[in-house]
């Protein structure tokens, strides 16, 4: 579904990212770790085509989409969650849903039952919400485009226990789905849990690939690339 070749990306003069590799199939969640810093906001961004890439490859269902403007790679089925959440302080909870919704299985109505904080602040504006609900709506807001590939980028950062639960609840809703993700997040262990394969950055260089269980079993590298 995404196949991202030898790219090499970076801000100014100062190069981020080597000649990074990633593929992800279509049902597949792939977890993307990291410490902070060492440039997974950037990979998703060069993806999004936010970012123009240096050089290399990025390919979505099998079209080439480096190079194209950001709302074009949008309307071809990759939804971002943002680091941040970015939601519309003056818009509604509604507005957001119906601004952004388009044809396919998430409809207002089944958002609303994914996220019944959200159904019960249907109309209150963006910032009148807590960090939790924005978090939601960002997800949400996301999901209502009816992507072929989510991305999430640190979804549980800086969330109550009980609001981060919840995030969960409902990425492992969209895994039991078959949605194909890629999760960025701190909560390494939660994350082998839900993704079927890992990609660790280490200073803008891919380190290492495999499967959650292989990660699970081989600890010394949460110590020298995830500093747990």
């Amino acid at each position: 579904m995404l196949a991202v070749r030898g790219l090499n990306a970076g801000y100014g003069r100062s190069q981020v990212l080597f000649d990074v590799d990633l593929e992800l199939r279509a049902g597949e969640i792939v977890g993307l770790l990291g410490r902070n810093g060492m440039g997974k906001t950037t990979l998703v961004n060069a993806v999004m085509q936010l970012l123009p890439p240096w050089s290399g490859g990025v390919a979505f269902l099998g079209e080439p989409i480096a190079g194209r403007p950001a709302h074009e790679v949008a309307r071809r089925g990759i939804a971002l969650v943002p680091e941040g959440r970015q939601v519309f302080p003056n818009l509604s909870v509604r507005e957001h849903l119906e601004a952004f919704t388009r044809p396919g299985p998430w409809t207002p109505d089944k958002l609303w039952d994914l996220f019944p904080r959200l159904a019960e602040r249907r109309g209150h504006r963006g910032d009148q919400l807590s960090g939790g609900e924005q978090q939601m709506l960002a997800m949400a807001r996301a999901l209502a485009t009816n992507p072929r590939l989510l991305i999430l980028d640190e979804a549980s950062e800086g969330l109550a226990p009980l609001v981060r639960e919840e995030i969960w609840r409902v990425l492992g809703v969209l895994r039991d789905g078959g949605h194909s993700m890629l999760v960025i997040d701190k909560y390494v262990q939660r994350l082998v849990g839900l993704a079927d394969r890992h990609v660790i950055l280490e200073k803008g260089r891919v380190v290492w690939t495999g499967t959650s269980q292989a990660l699970s079993a081989d600890r010394a590298l949460w110590t020298r690339y995830l500093g747990i």
